[in-house]
Formats: structure tokens, C-alpha cells, sequence
């Protein structure tokens, strides 16, 4: 449901969604956190973005990759990437789409060089670059260039 109110653009309605399911009692999964967190870095919601990061930890989803990914990417589109590579050095488990969040989000803040750096490292750590992940680094690189 929250997904299906973000695609249709009503963000706000999907974060109050959210709130409601929880005061209902209903049980979050992996799914529904990452929902709600890519709306609130669509809104710019730190401050709603924080508190469901605390609601996170204290259900046990925090070691999740996909959470962690979605974490990351909420921190670095609120512009708060400190919190985003905290984030990412944490995770205990990493794929394309953790490396790739973190790499998007020093781009998207004007770090292209720790993006190109971060590409390099994913690439010794074993990860094989996805087209998007190539469009990204690229897209850093050009802002380097300029």
C-alpha cells in the first residue's frame, strides 16, 4: 500500500500511512521499510527518515542489506551523507545495490571523487558494476572533468 501511494505521487500520504500501520500494531518487514525510507528521501525528511531508522534498530531489521541499502539512500538524498557512510561502513553485508546507493550518494552531494573511489573499492571487494552502477560512475566522472 505505501509503495502504490509513493508510485502514484502521494508521498505524505504514504509516510502517514505508515505511522498509522504502526499505531495499528501491524508488524513491518524489510519491504515496507524500505518504502517508507525512499519516501522520505523523496520528501527530504530527515527528521521522519531518523525516526524510523530508530524504529528499525529497535525491531532487529538493522544487519538487513536491503535496510541498510535503503538507509543509505534516505540519508544521502536528506544531504545528510555523513549518516549515509556511517551507515554503509556498518553493514555487515554488502551487494551491487549497497555499493551503488553509497556511490549515488556522493554524487548526488558533490563528492564525485569519493564516488570514483568508493567504484574502485566495490570492484576490489568483488562486485561487479551493474549498468546503473556504470551510469553513475560516469555521470561523477563528467562532474570531475568540469
Amino acid at each position: 500500500m505505501i509503495s502504490r501511494l509513493m508510485q502514484n505521487g502521494m508521498e505524505r500520504e504514504a509516510v502517514d500511512m505508515f505511522r498509522e500501520m504502526i499505531l495499528a500494531g501491524f508488524t513491518m518487514d524489510q519491504f515496507t521499510f524500505g518504502s517508507v525510507l525512499t519516501t522520505c528521501g523523496s520528501l527530504l525528511a530527515l527528521g521522519e527518515g531518523k525516526q524510523i531508522h530508530a524504529y528499525v534498530i529497535r525491531t532487529d531489521h538493522k544487519d538487513n542489506v536491503f535496510m541498510g541499502s535503503a538507509l543509505v539512500e534516505m540519508y544521502s538524498k536528506c544531504k545528510s551523507i555523513k549518516s549515509g557512510e556511517t551507515i554503509f561502513e556498518r553493514m555487515t553485508q554488502k551487494n551491487v545495490v549497497s555499493w551503488t546507493a553509497m556511490l549515488v550518494g556522493y554524487g548526488q552531494n558533490g563528492f564525485s571523487e569519493e564516488a570514483v573511489k568508493i567504484f574502485f573499492e566495490m570492484q576490489r571487494n568483488g562486485f561487479e558494476p551493474d549498468d546503473f552502477t556504470l551510469g553513475s560512475v560516469i555521470s561523477s566522472c563528467a562532474n570531475l572533468a568540469s
